[in-house]
């Protein structure tokens, strides 16, 4: 039996090409989304309107399109989030470099892979009679007990010039200071910066002085991973590391559509008080090194500073150095 097959015209082949390059290009495609890698990132605390850079990240596909899907969930205090990490409960974790370094001295195994607020966020909200720092010398300062925060306000205090043993502490828990600053149960306390719209709503003319500007140059939040996470899947710290400032440029840039990214998935937050908090970001990492070296990356003088106040004032033993605390081998810094 004969078999005799038709001869197709070019145009008609032509056209079955195209049809099968197109079906396999949707099969790609639907794989590379099926298979995105899922990865979780905790926060320092409640979910709030600083944390909108990270759903920038994720509204803008900037770690869809690195084949990420992550999942943004509240922490419970620094050190929490730090442990969570070390203890491998969660993937990434938005902390600060002391509680790294400290828990690193307890045994666990996390690294700061990028630095995100190259500023400290701490202010020292006061009275309005009190015009400058010194004057704080005789006053009342309210602050938690037995905190890394206390700790870090008589450090602070020596690098400011304030002798701290004239300043009367007064222990308060951290959900009351602020309105024992507010009642006058208090003459200063420290706290986030984010706070200065809520306290200029308060406080008609009050003090504020910027750790940051007096000197003090240590770290703050940053990216941080466990060392198991590094070794084995560092493509995938890489690009989360790489969506996430990304997501802190674009946000810095576009203010609004940051809050409206947050609120797409956080609808319960305040809309005013997220907005209030967007122009702090900014100030917080757009350090005068980042314009050279980009968002994400280390300056050394910081890291030499942020160790020797670990070292001194919070007993972090010697023998965790900076190179196992912080890490930029997988850090591709993004021009502000």
């Amino acid at each position: 039996m004969r078999l005799f097959f038709r001869r197709s015209s070019p145009k008609r082949t032509l056209i079955l090409l195209a049809t099968v390059l197109l079906a396999l290009a949707l099969e790609g495609g639907t794989s590379r989304g099926l298979a995105a890698t899922k990865v979780s990132l905790a926060v320092d605390f409640v979910i709030l309107g600083r944390h909108a850079p990270f759903f920038v990240a994720l509204e803008k596909g900037f770690w869809a399109e690195r084949g990420l899907e992550v999942s943004i969930n509240r922490g419970f205090g620094g050190f929490d989030t730090a442990r969570r990490v070390g203890q491998k409960q969660t993937d990434f974790g938005f902390t600060d470099i002391a509680a790294a370094a400290l828990l690193r001295g307890q045994g666990m195994r996390v690294v700061q892979v990028a630095v995100i607020y190259h500023n400290w966020p701490h202010t020292v909200f006061a009275k309005p009679e009190i015009k400058t720092l010194k004057e704080l010398e005789g006053r009342t300062f309210g602050t938690p007990p037995g905190s890394t925060g206390m700790q870090l306000v008589s450090a602070f205090a020596e690098v400011a010039g304030i002798d701290w043993s004239k300043v009367k502490v007064v222990n308060l828990d951290i959900a009351t200071q602020n309105a024992a600053l507010i009642s006058g149960k208090v003459d200063a306390i420290s706290t986030f910066r984010f706070f200065i719209p809520f306290f200029r709503s308060k406080i008609p003319n009050v003090s504020m002085f910027p750790w940051s500007d007096y000197g003090w140059k240590m770290y703050s939040n940053g990216i941080v991973v466990h060392e198991d996470t590094l070794a084995q899947k560092s493509d995938v710290v890489r690009s989360f590391v790489e969506g996430a400032l990304l997501g802190y440029k674009y946000a810095m840039e576009h203010p609004d559509e940051a809050v409206d990214a947050l609120l797409k998935h956080r609808p319960e937050i305040a809309r005013d008080g997220a907005k209030a908090e967007q122009p702090f970001i900014k100030e917080l990492v757009m350090a005068p090194e980042v314009a050279e070296h980009g968002l994400g990356a280390f300056d050394p003088a910081k890291v030499r500073f942020s160790f020797d106040i670990l070292y001194r004032y919070l007993d972090l033993p010697r023998t965790i150095t900076p190179k196992e605390v912080y890490s930029d081998r997988w850090l591709s810094p993004v021009k502000p």
